[in-house]
C-alpha cells in the first residue's frame, strides 16, 4: 500500500512539474491503467478482497461469541435466568 501511495505521489509530482502538460499526464495515466488492469494485479486484488472478507467474518464470529459470554455472565450475576436473587461478584 505504501508503494502505491509513493508511486501515485511521484506521478502527481511529475505531472505538476512537467512542462509537457497533458501528453505526459495521459502517458502516465495509460501506463497506470494498463498496470492496474493486468491479470496479476487483478488476481492479487481478488485475493486480498477474499482474505479481508474471511478476516471480517472471523472477527464477527469472535465478537458475537464474546458478547454472548458477556451476556451470559451478566445474566448469571443479576440472576435473570436462574430465578434467584443476584449474587455478588
Amino acid at each position: 500500500m505504501k508503494l502505491i501511495i509513493f508511486v501515485a505521489g511521484v506521478a502527481v509530482g511529475f505531472v505538476i512539474g512537467s512542462r509537457a502538460g497533458r501528453g505526459a499526464y495521459e502517458n502516465i495515466r495509460n501506463k497506470w491503467q494498463g498496470f492496474s488492469d493486468s491479470d496479476p494485479v487483478q488476481k492479487v486484488k481478488g485475493d486480498v478482497r477474499d482474505l479481508a472478507g474471511r478476516a471480517a467474518s472471523d472477527l464477527g464470529d469472535k465478537v458475537s461469541e464474546a458478547v454472548g459470554k458477556a451476556s451470559d455472565k451478566l445474566d448469571e450475576v443479576t440472576g435473570k435466568n436462574a430465578g434467584t436473587a443476584p449474587t455478588e461478584a
